[in-house]
């Protein structure tokens, strides 16, 4: 699979498997305005590192955006309307993620994609 990574140049779309495409460099054009969202949504909802159902720390920090987000603590694993540590609604999704995901949705074959 290293061919998949030795280069960052955008290029078509590149089948890896039936349903999974590459879109390699898809997002370049777009990193700016991705990490000024990125710290937007962090700023509002902070990463955090959630609980397992069974009390263990999760490994990877994590925050959400947009109408619902996945949480996780002892009482199980599911979608939020309202951040866990602050009661208030995840902040809205940023632009550029929805368009990102809505083109590359395109490219890879998913016409009509809402992303939430």
């Amino acid at each position: 699979m290293r061919e998949l990574f030795d280069s960052i140049e955008a290029t078509p779309v590149r089948p890896i498997c039936p349903g999974a495409v590459l879109l390699r460099g898809f997002a370049l054009a777009l990193d700016a305005e991705l990490l000024d969202g990125l710290r937007s949504v962090i700023t509002q909802a902070p990463l955090r590192q959630m609980l397992t159902p069974g009390g263990l720390r999760m490994a990877v920090a994590m925050t959400n955006c947009g109408a619902l987000g996945w949480v996780s603590d002892r009482g199980g694993y599911r979608y939020a309307a309202l951040d866990p540590l602050s009661a208030r609604p995840w902040p809205n999704m940023p632009a550029a993620f929805g368009r990102l995901a809505a083109e590359a949705a395109a490219h890879a074959g998913f016409e009509n994609f809402q992303p939430d």
